[in-house]
């Protein structure tokens, strides 16, 4: 029976990092999909930055940021008590950083892909926004909603460079699916190894089969 700990890890780092960027993601794409110009485009750029950047650069940058000996390191471990490099938090942060802008991109585009029209009716007739927000915005945008959350779910349950150089390789601790892949074969268990990467094969053909089906039933309704 392999260990599983590595799974279960995984999917606690995957689930809370999910649960951070879908909050994340509606806030500010509710913020900025009706805005445009030049501040919104930069914005966007520094969004969209970690699917660009080579992910140990990333991790270089988290370490900066969260290193005990700055600032915002200092006050994550001396004021609220949770260090992150080096621990689970570390992942998670990670996690949140390299999936967030595949959840923004799908989110905004639901919500700028909404007729205006419609909504512009609906605020004529006195509708709040924060009614028309959560009466038609997010119900309309439900399915690039769910898109970008199940690809913001698997992005962390795939994610590798930045959380090596943050969370490092801690067995029982920090050590994630692909994490456990690379220091298996490493150690050449090679046999081990190929479970977990049929696991994360099986899951990423999953994900993209359901977002493929969703966007299917879209196009036909839409016919």
């Amino acid at each position: 029976m392999p260990d599983l700990t590595p799974f279960w890890i995984s999917i606690e780092v995957a689930v809370i990092s999910t649960i951070i960027v879908t909050v994340l993601g509606i806030l500010i794409s509710r913020l900025l999909y009706r805005r445009r110009g030049r501040i919104v485009t930069l914005l966007e750029s520094i969004i969209i930055l970690p699917i660009v950047l080579p992910p140990t650069v990333m991790g270089f940058l988290l370490l900066i940021v969260f290193s005990p000996r700055s600032p915002v390191g200092a006050f994550m471990t001396n004021v609220l008590h949770m260090p992150v490099i080096f621990t689970i938090t570390g992942a998670i942060i990670a996690s949140v950083i390299v999936s967030f802008p595949l959840m923004y991109q799908h989110t905004i585009q639901g919500f700028r892909g909404i007729n205006h029209k419609m909504l512009n009716t609906a605020r004529t007739m006195g509708a709040s926004e924060n009614k028309i927000f959560f009466r038609l915005i997010l119900p309309l945008s439900k399915r690039a909603i769910l898109s970008g959350v199940m690809m913001a779910f698997a992005r962390a349950i795939g994610e590798f460079g930045a959380t090596l150089m943050v969370a490092g390789y801690i067995p029982n601790k920090t050590n994630t699916l692909p994490l456990e892949i690379y220091f298996l074969v490493e150690q050449g268990k090679e046999n081990q190894a190929w479970l977990w990467v049929l696991v994360l094969v099986a899951f990423a053909i999953t994900v993209i089969g359901t977002i493929n089906l969703m966007n299917k039933d879209r196009y036909l309704e839409v016919d």
